[in-house]
């Protein structure tokens, strides 16, 4: 191990201060030309402020276009509904037995006549 102290004196800024002086400005002035840039900048909120108008135009593509195949699957729902009861009723006479005319309304999937509601 080598016990010899180490000269770190070339290390020290202070040694030449005008050329030390002269780096320390350039930097205070590369920095504060970068603050400025910034300055300039939009802050994150306006920037996610500005989002606004393509988010609203993709919500309203988005429900355009999921409304109408919302709509269109309670439809298919409610024809697969109505065969299945049109099975089960059928079933029923080929068990041997004889369906009312409110399971027939039913299973047609006239709900205010099977409840005995004319209009």
């Amino acid at each position: 191990m080598n016990d010899d102290p180490i000269d770190l004196s070339a290390l020290d800024p202070m040694d030449d201060e005008p050329r030390w002086r002269a780096f320390v400005d350039v930097t205070l002035r590369r920095v504060d030309a970068v603050l400025a840039e910034r300055a300039g900048r939009e802050d994150p909120l306006d920037l996610i402020a500005s989002w606004r108008r393509p988010l609203l135009a993709v919500a309203a593509a988005a429900i355009a276009v999921l409304v109408p195949t919302e709509i269109a699957l309670e439809r298919r729902e409610a024809r697969v509904q109505r065969v299945e009861r049109l099975v089960a009723v059928s079933s029923r006479v080929a068990d041997g037995g004889r369906p009312t005319a409110a399971d027939f309304l039913r299973a047609l999937g006239d709900a205010r006549a099977a409840e005995g509601k004319t209009p």
